[in-house]
């Protein structure tokens, strides 16, 4: 990756020396060894880690206990469609099984049985007080497990991590390798061993929701972001306001 946290040489950025921001430029590689080896030892500058969620997908069904705990799913969504089916409603909505979002993709077959859905969250974080550590991180949350199981720190899996203290210029470069990743799994699909059920099956990856606070939802949904005219979330039409002459819009409905 960039020196600097610009981009990470990834996809398009593959085969670049240099850090193709051009207000930076940095060199991809530790310029001292490069410059001791007359330019034949490349060794990256700054390196960010990615963390491939299949295996860790497949370390979650191989304990009974966990295996069991992933059936949650399946199980209250067939109560639920059972029950929409008899009283044509649902009465309470506490549960991400319960909305439109999740219902219509299971009952159009695009979610089965053995198929596991995903969110992912996006945030940076600063690791030490008083000290420049900003840095960059998703991670996965399975929305098979059962609410209070799921955002849980030993069942939330890691990601990726960006080391800071910049903020990244193109987070798409960043994220490159592990959505292919995700890409990959959900077109060939995932074998895994139910140690619950001494079952051998093939899973399919679900990703139900991309979620983030306001300033990092402008990474997933390519929008303004909350400080532009336009800065909702959803395409509301709400136009903001801001002083004259000033950058920064506000979403006011009432002038004061």
């Amino acid at each position: 990756m960039c020196l600097e946290t610009c981009v990470g040489f990834t996809g398009p950025f593959t085969d670049l020396e240099t850090c193709p921001v051009s207000s930076c430029c940095a060199s991809r590689w530790d310029p001292g060894r490069l410059c001791a080896s007359n330019g034949h030892v490349k060794v990256a500058a700054k390196k960010f880690t990615t963390i491939p969620l299949g295996p860790q997908l497949q370390a979650q069904y191989r304990d009974p206990h966990s295996a069991r705990a992933m059936h949650y799913l399946y199980e209250c969504t067939q109560e639920i469609i059972m029950h929409l089916w008899e009283t044509g409603e649902i009465p309470v909505i506490d549960n991400i099984t319960m909305g439109l979002d999740y219902l219509s993709p299971v009952l159009h077959g695009d979610i089965k049985e053995n198929d596991i859905v995903l969110m992912v969250s996006l945030d940076s974080a600063q690791l030490y007080e008083h000290k420049d550590s900003d840095c960059w991180m998703y991670i996965w949350i399975i929305v098979n497990l059962a609410p209070d199981q799921r955002y849980q720190k030993i069942h939330d899996h890691p990601g990726r991590f960006i080391p800071g203290p910049n903020k990244p210029k193109n987070l798409d470069s960043f994220l490159c390798i592990g959505v292919r990743h995700i890409a990959a799994l959900q077109k060939e699909g995932l074998k895994f061993w139910d140690a619950d059920c001494n079952l051998v099956f093939c899973s399919n990856l679900y990703l139900l929701f991309p979620t983030a606070d306001g300033p990092g939802l402008v990474y997933w949904d390519g929008m303004v972001g909350h400080s532009g005219k336009n800065g909702c979330r959803i395409y509301c039409g709400v136009v903001s306001c801001r002083k004259t002459n000033g950058r920064h819009y506000y979403p006011v409905l009432i002038k004061p």
